[in-house]
Order: structure tokens, then C-alpha cells, then sequence
């Protein structure tokens, strides 16, 4: 037994797979919309650049502190090479955090194209053109090729985004005969991988 197949499915799926073959409810895109409570579709200027700004100041205090990268290892230690080491150590670090934190500038303005950060439509364009901007992504392009992928999601034919791959892509084996569970089934939607994938993306 491999040991990533110790593990178990969740005591819900494994209730759900004794029912048999499992039937898709026949929802509307209207029954889901009014399944959600309607105070989570109002949109707040205010508490959006209240967001906005917080997530600004992160990004500043990081590029704050690698202007001490030389300093701070400088009061780690007295050891020349112990201290290139140490620089070289912070700088990875810091590229990797402030990565993160302009990936997240990105998304503001990804939130931003969908209008959901103020029921203005000019405060989300204003918001919009300068993050996007600031990380060097046409906003305006973005945004319409961005609107064509989401009527298109994963559609193989048209989605002009993102087109899904496929068993055969990755060479892998009929699903009949892979294995139960792998690694990845187990930890990608865990908070620890997800961070390690993210961190790990700003040096590709």
C-alpha cells in the first residue's frame, strides 16, 4: 500500500457514494442566487479602499523592511560569509512575501473588472486601471478577454482562457485503473499547500 492511501474520504462522501449513482440537482441559476442571503450582494465603496489600502500598507511595509536587508544581517552576525548568507536568505524571503502581496494587488484589480468592489462603475475603472497597472497588466484588455472566458468557463472549444487539460495531456492512465487517492486529492485545498504553492509561484 502507498502511503498516501492510508488516508479516508470524509464520512459525507462515503454516505453520498452508498446512495449509488449520484444525480445532479435540477437547480436554476436563480434558485442558487436567491439561496444567498442578499446582504452579501451589497457592495461598499468604503469598506472595499478600507481593503484596499490595508493591503497597500502590507505591501509598503514589506518593501520597507527589505531596505534594511543589509542592516538587519549586519546584526545577526559578525561572520562575513555567515552574513551573505543570512542577506540571501531575507532577500528570498522578501521576494517571495512581496509576491504574494502584488499577486494580491492583482486580484483587487481582478475584483475590480467584475465590479464588485463599488456599485459605481467609474470607482471600480479608476481602481481597476491603477493596480493593474502598477503590476503591468492591461486592465482594459484584461477585462474583456476576462468577460469571454467567464461566459465560456472551461469550455474546451471556446474558452479563450483557460482551456482545461486532459488525461491524455498528462500521460496519465485510465481513470478505471489510477489509483484511489493521491497526495494532491489530500492536501490541495488545505491552507499550508495552498501558501506553498502561492510562495513557490513567485519564483516561476
Amino acid at each position: 500500500m502507498i502511503w498516501f492511501q492510508i488516508f479516508q474520504d470524509g464520512p459525507e462522501y462515503e454516505a453520498r457514494k452508498q446512495k449509488g449513482v449520484f444525480t445532479p440537482p435540477n437547480l436554476s441559476l436563480k434558485d442558487l442566487r436567491d439561496a444567498v442571503p442578499p446582504e452579501l450582494f451589497e457592495r461598499s465603496t468604503i469598506k472595499s479602499l478600507y481593503y484596499l489600502l490595508r493591503h497597500l500598507a502590507f505591501t509598503f511595509s514589506f518593501y520597507y523592511i527589505a531596505t534594511h536587508i543589509s542592516g538587519i544581517a549586519q546584526m545577526m552576525t559578525d561572520v562575513p560569509i555567515a552574513r551573505q548568507v543570512v542577506r540571501g536568505m531575507l532577500w528570498i524571503l522578501y521576494w517571495g512575501w512581496q509576491g504574494v502581496t502584488f499577486a494580491g494587488i492583482w486580484c483587487l484589480g481582478h475584483e475590480a473588472g467584475h465590479g464588485a468592489l463599488s456599485p459605481d462603475p467609474w470607482v471600480n475603472t479608476i481602481i481597476g486601471i491603477v493596480l493593474h497597472t502598477s503590476v503591468l497588466t492591461p486592465y482594459h484588455a484584461w477585462r474583456v478577454t476576462h468577460q469571454a472566458h467567464h461566459k465560456s468557463t472551461n469550455n474546451i472549444e471556446r474558452d479563450e482562457t483557460y482551456i482545461p487539460p486532459t488525461r491524455t495531456d498528462f500521460k496519465l492512465p485510465d481513470g478505471k485503473v489510477a489509483v484511489r487517492m493521491d497526495y494532491a486529492e489530500v492536501l490541495e485545498e488545505t491552507p499550508g499547500f495552498t501558501l506553498f504553492k502561492m510562495f513557490v509561484r513567485q519564483f516561476l
